[in-house]
């Protein structure tokens, strides 16, 4: 991991730790992805078309910068802007597993919204949701007829000089220092050191907006001190003040209760950061997590200290605790918890939850309850409206017996018999890895009709005749 502090604008600390690949050494201008640290970005980028009149944040719908964005209630349509997307309060369901890894274009899954069932109401509080997210930023590029990705290094990178700050890994992997991304299988060989190197992948390709930048953390300690001086670089105004006031400002409800009473009485949610108080301080972070990385940004602007940190490591917590270890230490804070314990905990805790995942299925299992159709008779091609096809293959084990196998999109996963028309399977790629039941549905006219799998939610597949 690599980890900078920037205190009452002097570089106070900037170091690397263990190893960004198998041999070279993990330092401060290593890369890493940063997940969804992008998403402030993105907000700050809404905000200069904001401050220029090209858009707005809360009065035009969306779907007026951006046509293809409709929903199956054409007066909900309508309601939805720029900042309720920005601030994750449209009560939209997950949609990862519709977008992550997929190649299809932004435009053809956008329209594909028009099908997804949600309730048409608002809700104060935050409904994290990666591809609402997204849509904003795709919107504000679409009004002023750019792509995304040029508007955000026309209007931050630049002009704030974050030159080793991009998009995608494929572009990231271009330099010449930069992390591969790592697992571990389980806590305890996480604590002995044994992880598994991870293949760069393009998770967030299509959900740019919202998660597909890369950076280092000399470059957002420079983005975060500029976020917390409300737009001034070197006592010069680059970013607009009324747009950064404006992101830092609540406009969702994060956390309804405080965590311990160190913090406030809630967390809210901006425009691409949460905002509390820590031991009297207000603070704005974010994190990010994506295949192989997490990242962490927290500012304390009453104090000027900012605190960046990247790890290649994949489930790890450390990023978003140590920045109240170095606040504490640093501000000369009453060290009332112990962060690095408590990074700890819940870093075991999230390995015990993911494995309780992969063992536990529901229903319980019926013995001696066969399928009703052959195995042959399941494989085919499988249409959702919102995740696409999936395919369910017919293939030879090693032992030349028929088996069936998952396939969608860069997941696949064999299908064990499980009870009746139910198949157990694991389908993993990368970090991510989901063992659940896939159950097939019959038609009237006895044949297979489609099937059923736990994606974000429980989705259904029409079988292709």
């Amino acid at each position: 991991m690599s980890v900078a502090i920037l205190h009452k604008g002097k570089l106070i600390f900037a170091e690397g730790f263990g190893k960004r690949n198998d041999r070279d050494p993990f330092t401060p201008e290593t890369l890493t992805m940063i997940g969804s640290l992008t998403k402030a970005f993105t907000a700050a980028t809404v905000g200069e078309l904001v401050a220029e009149g090209k858009v707005d944040w809360d009065t035009t719908p969306v779907n007026k910068y951006l046509p293809e964005f409709e929903l199956q209630d054409p007066g909900f349509t309508a309601k939805l802007t720029l900042a309720d997307l920005l601030s994750h309060r449209t009560g939209f369901p997950p949609l990862d597993f519709a977008w992550f890894y997929n190649t299809e274009s932004p435009d053809v899954l956008i329209k594909r919204m028009k099908y997804v069932d949600i309730d048409s109401k608002m809700s104060p509080y935050t409904q994290y949701n990666n591809v609402m997210f997204a849509i904003a930023g795709y919107a504000a590029a679409n009004a002023v007829g750019v792509k995304y990705q040029d508007l955000v290094r026309d209007k931050i990178f630049k002009p704030l000089g974050l030159e080793n700050t991009g998009f995608s890994s494929k572009e990231m992997s271009k330099h010449s220092n930069y992390a591969l991304p790592y697992t571990a299988t389980s806590y305890e060989n996480a604590v002995d050191g044994k992880h598994e190197r991870l293949h760069l992948t393009n998770l967030a390709t299509a959900v740019a907006p919202s998660g597909d930048m890369y950076s280092n953390v000399l470059d957002l300690i420079r983005w975060g001190q500029t976020i917390m001086h409300y737009g001034k670089k070197d006592g010069k105004q680059v970013l607009n003040k009324d747009s950064i006031t404006e992101i830092l400002s609540a406009q969702s409800i994060y956390e309804k209760r405080s965590r311990s009473p160190d913090f406030g009485p809630l967390t809210a949610y901006g425009l691409g950061w949460t905002m509390n108080s820590y031991k009297g301080n207000n603070v704005y972070c974010h994190d990010g997590s994506t295949d192989g990385y997490n990242s962490n940004l927290a500012l304390f602007p009453d104090e000027e200290l900012v605190i960046a940190q990247l790890t290649n490591a994949y489930t790890d917590f450390t990023p978003g605790t140590l920045s109240y270890s170095i606040a504490d230490e640093i501000l000369g804070l009453p060290k009332t918890e112990d962060w690095m314990q408590k990074a700890i905990n819940m870093t075991q805790a999230m390995y015990k939850k993911m494995g309780m995942a992969n063992k536990e299925l529901s229903p319980p299992r019926v013995m001696d309850k066969p399928a009703s159709h052959k195995l042959s008779e399941f494989a085919g091609v499988y249409t959702n409206p919102i995740y696409g096809n999936l395919s369910i293959v017919l293939k030879k084990d090693g032992k030349g017996e028929d088996e069936l196998n998952l396939e969608f999109r860069v997941y696949e996963g064999k299908l064990t018999h499980y009870h009746y028309d139910s198949f157990s399977t694991t389908f993993c790629h990368s970090a991510i890895s989901v063992t659940d039941l896939v159950t097939f549905r019959t038609g009237q006219d006895g044949k297979v009709s489609g099937v059923q799998i736990r994606l974000d939610s429980w989705a259904e597949f029409e079988k292709q005749q």
